[in-house]
């Protein structure tokens, strides 16, 4: 899988001015942005602020997560992912485009892994929910193995939630801060590609712990700031990095947050598959100098066909991925 079958060249040139629009509404209430600790340790103590496309992103001095600080508040974020034109791009345009190549090698793969997961630590496949159920893809392919006896998708964009009920998903149209359920209700909570996007990690941590059963898994997969592709071309050309990803992980300061709050970390990879295909398509269109690096010259340009493949297989085998997957259960 290649960046350009999830996210084809054409729609993406599409949706560029779209997202110029919507950081300008991001923008716009910047004067009622917060300050706040690090989203992992609490910890105040900073080094290195940078700014990308017009964010101030700051490092934790004590645990290195890298954050947005100051930040829009909790209502702010509500509000733009509920009124964010890209969203409707995506939702109209990318998603059915892309529908089948993510379900295929994206989804299908995820809900092998969350099965395997419970039998492995002998969860009961009770009540699954999947917070921010996005086109609805994961949960669908979940029902369709008939391995959950009640599946909850959670989804505060309200088309993205009407895609999930296209699909006769039981769908809440709600953030998942606003959500109300019973206590200890829950077996598995998943969220993919979620966190780095909310005003308090900690609070979906918790609220989760809330929900889920005893020994209930929490499942997610975010980006991982000492991945490759981040190391490689740094913060300020890494295509994952700026507006929306306001909360940037890596396995260690992951670990702090979910035992911080209750949970006990079981597993960590990072099954990412576009780190070399990110740097090289950065280095194809002049953005970054691969000639400086003769070693990665060889791997992602002159001899991609023969080495990229095995390559990005090595950086996901050890850790070294730029996207990584957590798997936590509720003490």
């Amino acid at each position: 899988m290649k960046v350009s079958d999830i996210r084809p060249k054409k729609l993406i040139k599409k949706l560029e001015p779209i997202l110029q629009s919507d950081r300008k509404k991001w923008h716009a209430g910047k004067k009622d942005f917060i300050r706040v600790a690090c989203p992992a340790c609490d910890s105040r103590k900073i080094k290195d602020p940078i700014v990308v496309r017009g964010m101030t992103f700051e490092t934790c001095s004590d645990c290195e997560t890298v954050f947005y600080n100051p930040r829009p508040t909790q209502d702010q974020l509500d509000d733009y992912y509920a009124k964010a034109e890209s969203y409707v791009f995506w939702t109209e345009h990318i998603f059915p485009k892309t529908e089948k190549v993510r379900r295929e090698n994206i989804f299908r793969p995820l809900v092998k892994k969350t099965i395997s997961y419970l039998k492995d630590y002998n969860v009961k496949p009770d009540v699954l929910m999947e917070v921010g159920a996005g086109f609805g893809i994961f949960c669908d392919e979940m029902k369709k193995s008939k391995f959950f006896k009640k599946i909850i998708a959670v989804e505060p964009v309200s088309k993205l939630a009407q895609r999930c009920r296209d699909k006769e998903l039981e769908t809440i149209e709600s953030s998942f801060e606003t959500v109300n359920l019973p206590s200890e209700s829950i077996s598995c909570i998943v969220l993919f590609e979620v966190i780095e996007h909310l005003f308090s990690p900690k609070k979906l941590v918790q609220k989760s712990r809330y929900f889920l059963k005893k020994n209930g898994l929490l499942i997610f997969t975010c980006p991982n700031i000492k991945g490759f592709d981040f190391m490689v071309l740094g913060k300020k050309k890494a295509e994952n990095f700026g507006l929306e990803h306001i909360n940037m992980f890596h396995p260690d300061s992951i670990k702090i947050l979910l035992k911080r709050n209750g949970f006990k970390v079981l597993n960590i990879t990072t099954p990412g598959k576009l780190d070399t295909d990110i740097v090289r398509n950065s280095a194809l269109k002049g953005k970054f100098n691969i000639n400086k690096h003769p070693f990665l010259k060889r791997i992602l340009i002159d001899e991609w066909n023969q080495l990229g493949d095995k390559f990005q297989q090595f950086l996901s085998a050890n850790n070294l991925s730029s996207n990584m997957m957590i798997v936590a259960q509720r003490k």
